[in-house]
C-alpha cells in the first residue's frame, strides 16, 4: 500500500525528512525493529521499559521507509530519508494503521470481545463453540478465536503467547480469519491490551464484562487505573453494538456508565430476575448443572456439563454474545433459541479450566484450574464446595507467580484457607523471585488457626504428590494457578529465566497412578 494512502486522514505530523517519498510502497508494519525489512513502516512507541525511538536507526538501516513515533525529537540516521511522522498517541494511531493496512478485517467479521478479571477465557471459548456449532443455509459457521490458551484462525490453532495480541498482529490475525472463510470471531480483551489501545480501531459488535477484582496492580498501580482500563473498552463501542454487563459485580455500573449514547446496554445477572439475561440453577452436581434461562429472545431450560455459579454466569454471557454474532450473520431469534437447546449440553470448558484429571477408576477427584487471583480461587472453590460429596474434604494446591502483583498474595492465601479444608502452598512460576519469599508473602495474610491447615511444599511437583498421597478416598483436590500452561518459569543461578517442561495435569495423573498402584499392592 502506498504510504500516502495508508496515512491519509490520520492525525500524523511530519517532523523529519521533508524530501521523503510519500509515494513509496509500504509492505509491512512492525513495532519491533529487529523484524523491520525493506518497505516496513516502523511504529516507534514508548513502552513500559523502553523507548521505541531508540531503535529507529536500526529499523531504517534494515529498510524501513517510514516511522511513526511519539517522540517529537526523533531523527533519521544520517544518509537516510524515511518519512518520520509524529503523534502523541502512537498506540492508537498504530492500531488505526494496522486496520487500514490489512483491509479493515474487523468490519468483515462479527466480533465479540469479553473483558474482566476472571472468566474471559471460558466465555470466549464457549461463545466460539456455540457459534461454530451453528448452521446457516445448511453450512456450518466458521468462527475464529483469540485468547489466553490459543488462537484459532479458521484453519489451524496455535498456542497464544499472550491474552490479546498487539494491534498489528491482531489485525493481521483477523485478516487471516477472513481469508479462511470465518464470518465471526470471539476474543478475550485484557486490561494490558486496553491500556495499550490494541483493540482501539476494531469494530466490536458485542462486548461482555465479567467482573473486576484486584489483579495486575504491578502494571496498573491502582485499582482505579485498572477499572478505567476495563471501562475504556465500552467507551469505544459504536452505536448499535451490544454491551452485555454482569451487574452482579459492583463494577458493572462503571461499565454501563462508560457506554456512549446509542450502545445497546443489556444486563446479565444470576440474582436479579429483571435483568435482560438471567437464570436459575435448578440442580447441580460434579457432573454439571440444570439451568432455567431467561433471555430477551425467549426462555429455555438446559443442562450444561460443568458446575459452579461463576460458570453459570460465564454461560449466560456467552449466550448473549453468541446471540448478537449469530443474528448479525443471518440467524433468526427462533433459530438461535433452537440452536442453544442443542449446543449448551455439548459445551466444553477450555483447557485448564476445572479440567478433570481423574477417571472413574480413581478414588479421588482431581481438577486443574487456572485460578490465579483471590477472587478466582474463591469462586472456583465455592463452586466445588456446593457439589462436594458428603464426608469429602476439599483440598487446594496453589502458589503465586513471581515478578507479578504482590498485593494479591495475602488475599489469595485468605481465599484458599477460607474455602478449602486443606491447603498445600507451593510455587507457581517463581520467575526471578525466590520461591520462599513468595510463600512468606502468602503466609503473612494468615492467622495461626489458618496456618495450621496449610502444608508448605515449595516444590510444585512434590506439592501435587503430597495432596494426592494424603487425601482420603472421596476427597476433591483443586490444583490452581497454572491451568493449561505446559511449563514452569524459574531463574537459574545466573538469574536468567528458564522455561522448564511442567504440566500440572501430567504430574497429577502420574501421582494418581502411583496412588492406585499402592492401593493395589496393599489390597
Amino acid at each position: 500500500m502506498e504510504l500516502s494512502r495508508l496515512i491519509e486522514g490520520i492525525e500524523l505530523e511530519p517532523i523529519e525528512g521533508s524530501d521523503a517519498d510519500y509515494a513509496v510502497r509500504v509492505c509491512d508494519l512492525t513495532e519491533d525493529s529487529r523484524t523491520a525489512m525493506p518497505g516496513s513502516l516502523f511504529i516507534a512507541r514508548a513502552g513500559t521499559k523502553d523507548e521505541g525511538a531508540k531503535y529507529i536507526d536500526q529499523a531504517v538501516a534494515a529498510g524501513a521507509v517510514a516511522v511513526v513515533t511519539d517522540n517529537r525529537d526523533a531523527k533519521a540516521p544520517e544518509g537516510h530519508h524515511p518519512a518520520i511522522l509524529y503523534t502523541p498517541d502512537a498506540c492508537g494511531i498504530g492500531a488505526k494503521l494496522a486496520e487500514r493496512f490489512y483491509g479493515h478485517p474487523s468490519d468483515q467479521l462479527a466480533i465479540a470481545g469479553v473483558t474482566g478479571t476472571n472468566g474471559k477465557t471460558t466465555i470466549a471459548h464457549l461463545t466460539q463453540q456455540i457459534v461454530k456449532s451453528a448452521h446457516i443455509n445448511h453450512k456450518r459457521v466458521k468462527c475464529g478465536l483469540i485468547g489466553t490458551v490459543q488462537i484459532d484462525d479458521g484453519r489451524e490453532c496455535s498456542a497464544a503467547p499472550m491474552t490479546t495480541p498487539p494491534a498489528i498482529e491482531l489485525s493481521r490475525t483477523l485478516s487471516t480469519m477472513v481469508e479462511h472463510g470465518c464470518s465471526a470471531c470471539a476474543m478475550e480483551v485484557s486490561s494490558h491490551a486496553l491500556s495499550q489501545k490494541r483493540t482501539y480501531a476494531l469494530s466490536i459488535d458485542a462486548a461482555g464484562f465479567t467482573n473486576l477484582s484486584g489483579d495486575h496492580l504491578d502494571y496498573h498501580k491502582t485499582i482505579e487505573s485498572y477499572t478505567k482500563a476495563k471501562a475504556s473498552f465500552f467507551e469505544h463501542l459504536y452505536p448499535g453494538s451490544l454491551a452485555l454487563i454482569n451487574i452482579d459485580d459492583p463494577a458493572g455500573q462503571v461499565m454501563i456508565d462508560a457506554c456512549r449514547q446509542g450502545v445497546d446496554i443489556q444486563r446479565c445477572s444470576l440474582s436479579d430476575p429483571d435483568a435482560e439475561w438471567s437464570l436459575e440453577i435448578q440442580s447441580r452436581s460434579l457432573d454439571g448443572m440444570m439451568l432455567k434461562i431467561r433471555t430477551p429472545i425467549g426462555d429455555l431450560e438446559s443442562s450444561i456439563p460443568f458446575f459452579g455459579d461463576y460458570n453459570a454466569s460465564n454461560t449466560l454471557i456467552s449466550m448473549g454474545l453468541s446471540s448478537r454474532l449469530l443474528s448479525k450473520i443471518g440467524m433468526t431469534d427462533q433459530q438461535i433459541l433452537e440452536h442453544w437447546s442443542h449446543a449448551l449440553p455439548q459445551l466444553k470448558l477450555p483447557s485448564g479450566r476445572l479440567e478433570r484429571v481423574h477417571t472413574s477408576s480413581d478414588d479421588l477427584r482431581v481438577f486443574v484450574d487456572f485460578a490465579h487471583s483471590d477472587d478466582s480461587i474463591r469462586n472456583c472453590l465455592s463452586g466445588v464446595r456446593a457439589v462436594l460429596p458428603d464426608g469429602a474434604k476439599l483440598w487446594c494446591v496453589f502458589g503465586c507467580g513471581g515478578d507479578r502483583d504482590r498485593t494479591k498474595r495475602p488475599r489469595m492465601g485468605q481465599a484458599a484457607c477460607n474455602s478449602a479444608d486443606r491447603v498445600v502452598l507451593t510455587s507457581d512460576n517463581p520467575r526471578s523471585e525466590k520461591p520462599s519469599r513468595i510463600v512468606d508473602d502468602v503466609l503473612a495474610g494468615l492467622d495461626q488457626s489458618q496456618r495450621d491447615r496449610v502444608e508448605v511444599q515449595v516444590d510444585r511437583a512434590q506439592a501435587i504428590r503430597f495432596a494426592i498421597e494424603h487425601a482420603q478416598a472421596g476427597d476433591v483436590i483443586i490444583i490452581a494457578g497454572k491451568g493449561h500452561e505446559p511449563e514452569q518459569i524459574i531463574a537459574d543461578q545466573s538469574g536468567r529465566l528458564v522455561h522448564h517442561e511442567f504440566d500440572d495435569r501430567v504430574l497429577a495423573r502420574e501421582a494418581l497412578d502411583e496412588r492406585k498402584a499402592r492401593s493395589e499392592v496393599n489390597a
